[in-house]
């Protein structure tokens, strides 16, 4: 069966040879009009004459029947361009904005568009519209997003063991005695209990990661491979930043520019009263001794909550190998893979990152809900824009971070023995 396109080419070329018949013709029609002309030479032009109108007949024929089979395609294509608006428009969630199709659209409408945001936004809206998306409050197309959204919701890190505060600022105060009844004696003068507190604030500031997309890579990027590729990327490198920063810092000089100032690392914590610190020898394998020396570290934190252990793949392994005094692995699965997510070794939960390989303290142990996380929920903004000058989108992931310890005795700094 013929498609629309090759039924409209057939007609086009019968179209064209009619054309060529009706000049024929036309030639014919004058030559006969001659009062010269012989009557051999009069007999052929009748005959040739003859001849093209009945060719004449035959492509209109040919054109007439094709008509009516693209009027029929025609019809049963707008029917089913009719059906599927309406299946649009029928579905709760638009479904549409969950295709690759509406992520290229995206794309080729900012494409179209640079230098011009409003124009863009104008001409994206009526997309959605002719699309049948009737909800303005999610207009964004899921392909394009939904590295970003996965990052942030399918993480499992030590970010989940903080507490988050939407505040910009917050102060802490801290009691670092703790209060105790005593005795009365007949005759004796009650005493008043006396409260020892520390207080600091948290302030934030921005913590962003971004790239610049160049004009030509995005117009030659037509499944949006390249673009995903590249926000996933965004996305888990602004979630790392944040992970090293809370626990080890950031490893950036202070007079940097590019330093995240205002989440304080539980390693280059100052304020004595919010940790502790526990020798432990990391060099060689470990031994039942270098276990009961961890926990003895553990055992520091004033909090009752989980204790989290963040470590090298390297040290991760040494623990899940430490054998008892009858040489028998004490960790059920001393063999099993090390996660880049979560480890449960010889009781504690363990998370393990390349940046602590080289970490002044081998491992960092903190109370879980102890490390306190204010302004943005650990999520980044979206912002872009286009460089007319450069021919370049700039797409940026920005959050406005704060954090420190907030709790007394809550993180443990072990260190080389």
């Amino acid at each position: 069966m013929k498609t629309l396109v090759e039924l409209m080419e057939e007609r086009q070329k019968h179209a064209d040879e009619l054309s060529e018949v009706k000049l024929k013709k036309a030639s014919i029609e004058e030559k006969l009009k001659s009062a010269t002309i012989g009557e051999e030479e009069l007999a052929q032009l009748k005959s040739d004459a003859e001849e093209l109108v009945s060719k004449a007949e035959e492509l209109k024929n040919k054109i007439s029947k094709l008509d009516v089979e693209i009027e029929e395609k025609e019809d049963n294509l707008n029917k089913a361009a009719k059906s599927i608006k309406e299946v649009q428009k029928g579905k709760t969630q638009m479904e549409y904005l969950k295709t690759k199709e509406a992520a290229l659209d995206f794309a080729r409408i900012l494409m179209d568009n640079e230098g011009s945001s409003n124009s863009a936004r104008k001409a994206w809206e009526a997309n959605l519209a002719e699309k049948g998306v009737t909800d303005v409050n999610k207009i964004l197309p899921e392909p394009v997003l939904i590295a970003i959204q996965n990052a942030f919701n399918d993480y499992d890190g030590i970010l989940n063991h903080v507490t988050k505060d939407p505040r910009y600022a917050v102060r802490v105060a801290l009691q670092t005695q703790q209060a105790k009844a005593k005795g009365h004696q007949n005759g004796k003068t009650k005493k008043d209990e006396s409260f020892v507190f520390i207080d600091y604030t948290i302030n934030s500031a921005a913590v962003y990661i971004k790239y610049s997309f160049e004009y030509a890579d995005l117009k030659k990027d037509t499944t949006g491979a390249y673009f995903n590729y590249v926000m996933n990327e965004l996305a888990q490198g602004f979630i790392r930043a944040v992970e090293r920063a809370v626990v080890i810092g950031d490893g950036k000089n202070s007079d940097d520019d590019d330093k995240i100032t205002e989440i304080k690392s539980i390693a280059e914590e100052t304020l004595t009263q919010l940790f502790d610190t526990q020798e432990i020898s990391v060099d060689g394998e470990f031994d039942s001794t270098v276990l009961e020396t961890l926990v003895k570290g553990i055992d520091k934190l004033a909090a009752n909550t989980t204790p989290i252990l963040v470590t090298s793949k390297t040290i991760a392994r040494k623990l899940k190998m430490v054998k008892d005094g009858e040489k028998r692995y004490i960790d059920p699965q001393p063999f099993a893979p090390i996660s880049q997510t979560g480890n449960v070794i010889a009781g504690y939960q363990v998370y393990v990152y390349d940046w602590m390989e080289d970490a002044t303290n081998p491992i960092i142990a903190f109370a879980d809900k102890a490390y306190k996380m204010i302004g943005d929920d650990v999520s980044a903004d979206r912002f872009e824009d286009y460089d007319v000058t450069m021919n370049r989108r700039h797409i940026e992931l920005a959050s406005v971070l704060g954090g420190r310890l907030g709790q007394y005795k809550s993180a443990v700094k072990f260190t080389k023995g």
